[in-house]
């Protein structure tokens, strides 16, 4: 099997399942307990956070909550700092469901929510950012990495034109295709920042949320006042020593970038990559006149899985992202999505290649 749905999630990787494993089964005990074992697995869950923040480029001050998925985390970081008074909150139309979403929901309450435009090539129209911001702004949340494209945001730009117009409006970013993939240090303005553990070769069912200053957050779930009174429930330890793997084995190759271009270098030229400055890990495709979905499912056959955008709107019809772009009806309709890790090679990709052109001309035929 040929696995180029990286996007969607990842393998685990060697250290995050010998983790996993260890604290499901020797380790298995209540971080909240007061004996010695609880205590142990406490400071565990704090070198975690340490972990984190230490590969953000940030200072540790107690600010990471663990949550049950980067969609949590991100609902923590909006519907936990917006406050009733706050008059105008800005997304962008290139969020994640988890946000566009929360984003939508909070519009239907009557807050003043507006949207961003995204430019052809699927990043933040920083002209219409500029634009909508004004000193009334309250909450800004815009994505470090687009999970259907790859487009990458200048987080240090948005920053700097928001601190001229809405200096105390709160930011919060969605890192999860950003963090363990491309290079950076988080800007010491960003309030709050999500990040996903099975994105990055770690266990699904754990989030983080990275705090600048926790005080402006309220939880959202209430309970026993775990992850300082923010995110009630018992830790999910084992969880949490798989990403601390994960984080640990953390490796900025090239092989991504390579297996990228060698695809868009081979391709059928009837292909079009949709996005320039992306991540080397997604590459967006339309090809005009047939259908993605089709396409993906003759792939599946062929034991190599890829996608056609988010599994977060996979059931939905049609594509948001691609629509908000400019894309036509027929480039969206012809969009797949192929996402890539450090497990894939250049062997697989000429194979994946060969196929692409092979089917994507059959369909084009009949």
């Amino acid at each position: 099997m040929i696995y180029f749905d990286n996007a969607s999630t990842t393998k685990p990787c060697e250290k995050s399942v010998r983790y996993l494993n260890e604290y499901l089964t020797d380790k298995f005990f209540n971080a909240s307990s007061i004996y010695k074992q609880g205590i142990e697995n406490k400071n565990q869950i704090n070198n975690c956070k340490k972990i984190i923040t230490k590969t953000l480029g940030v200072e540790f001050k107690d600010n990471v909550i663990f949550t049950g998925s980067a969609t949590e985390a991100n609902n923590l970081a909006i519907n936990g700092s917006i406050k009733k008074n706050f008059k105008k909150l800005i997304f962008s139309e290139g969020e994640h469901p988890s946000v566009y979403n929360t984003a939508l929901d909070l519009k239907n309450k009557g807050y003043n929510v507006e949207f961003i435009k995204l430019t052809k090539d699927g990043e933040v129209d920083v002209e219409d950012f500029k634009n909508k911001l004004s000193s009334d702004t309250n909450f800004i949340s815009i994505m470090h990495v687009n999970n259907e494209t790859g487009a990458i945001n200048n987080l240090d730009k948005l920053i700097e034109i928001k601190n001229k117009i809405c200096p105390n409006a709160i930011f919060h970013s969605d890192g999860v295709q950003a963090f363990g993939k491309i290079k950076f240090t988080l800007n010491s303005d960003i309030d709050f920042y999500t990040i996903s553990a099975h994105k990055i070769h770690g266990p699904k069912g754990v989030g983080a949320l990275y705090a600048k200053n926790k005080n402006k957050l309220n939880p959202i779930i209430f309970g026993g006042g775990q992850e300082y009174n923010l995110r009630s429930g018992t830790e999910n330890v084992a969880g949490i020593m798989g990403f601390k793997g994960a984080i640990e084995d953390i490796s900025y190759n090239t092989s991504a970038s390579e297996i990228k271009k060698f695809i868009i270098d081979n391709l059928n030229k009837k292909f079009t990559v949709n996005g320039l400055n992306t991540s080397p890990y997604i590459l967006s495709l339309s090809y005009k006149g047939i259908n993605g979905e089709t396409l993906v499912h003759m792939l599946e056959s062929e034991d190599i899985l890829i996608s056609r955008g988010s599994a977060c709107s996979g059931s939905k019809v049609g594509n948001r992202i691609l629509t908000v772009m400019g894309l036509d009806k027929e480039s969206v309709v012809g969009s797949i999505r192929l996402s890539f890790s450090r497990y894939n090679t250049i062997d697989e990709a000429k194979i994946v290649v060969e196929k692409l052109n092979e089917f994507a001309n059959r369909l084009a035929n009949l």
